[in-house]
């Protein structure tokens, strides 16, 4: 039987992302993940928003998630734990949906899914607070995430950004913003850094991640920040986004760290 929550009691866990626009590749990427990582301890992301976009049903998603997870089970004896994610284009996701279509789909998911999390927009959450905080009562997971591509922040702002996060109910914060500067990623990971004793104190934890092409900083930064979770991407080297980091060019960059303290 999987957990019903994700834990962090070894502290960080990587997660590999699955972001398939079908079905089946979507079925056949997470027997890939699952079945080709080295590490025991680690979490799979399945993005719907992806298959939102091709107007895939969630009831087919939902069977979808179940079945291969019975399969993984049955037939390579392999419990993982899953989170899944819905994100807008405007919070850096790959779908366009209306707050209506948004809530039918997560309540979807956290009732019908076999999954541990459940990762929503911080837009989202904050235009229907007493649905979400009615449906999320603590048999999964619940990630928040606050995503601000298009500016950078100053401290006052990002102290603003996790004063709210802070309020909300979920058990893990997540926030994105753009890295336009190097100025940009300190500026996230010091306030996460200093907001550390706080997340505790509220039972919360966090994830801070810059995008764009320093980006990379903030994950290999992770015992920095105190992140729990580092996303890997499942590409090929040469096929990583910039700003995105897979499992080779972690390695290959935390041992440089190791090296030259």
């Amino acid at each position: 039987m999987a957990k019903e929550k994700l834990s962090f009691k070894n502290g960080m866990r990587f997660c590999y992302r699955v972001k398939e626009i079908n079905l089946k590749d979507f079925y056949n990427k997470i027997i890939e993940v699952a079945t080709n990582n080295g590490e025991d301890d680690f979490i799979i992301e399945l993005k719907i928003d992806y298959l939102i976009n091709k107007k895939v049903d969630i009831n087919d998603i939902v069977n979808c998630i179940n079945q291969v997870k019975k399969d993984l089970s049955d037939n390579y004896e392999i419990e993982k734990q899953f989170i899944i994610t819905l994100r807008n284009f405007k919070s850096g996701g790959n779908c366009l949906i209306s707050d209506k279509e948004y809530a039918n789909i997560i309540d979807t998911v956290y009732n019908k899914a076999k999954v541990d999390a459940v990762d929503i927009d911080y837009d989202f959450y904050e235009n229907n607070t007493s649905f979400v905080k009615k449906l999320f009562d603590g048999k999964k997971s619940l990630i928040i995430t606050y995503c601000l591509l298009d500016k950078s922040l100053t401290r006052e702002e990002y102290d603003d950004v996790f004063k709210k996060m802070i309020k909300t109910p979920a058990y893990i914060v997540k926030i994105v913003t753009h890295a336009f500067s190097t100025t940009d990623a300190e500026l996230l990971m010091d306030t996460a850094k200093d907001y550390k004793e706080v997340l505790d104190k509220n039972n919360k934890v966090s994830i801070v991640i810059s995008t764009g092409k320093l980006g990379v900083l903030s994950r290999l930064m992770y015992e920095y920040t105190d992140s729990k979770i580092i996303y890997l991407d499942t590409y090929d080297l040469d096929m990583v986004p910039a700003g995105e980091i897979n499992k080779e060019i972690f390695d290959k960059y935390r041992k440089l760290l190791k090296n030259n303290k």
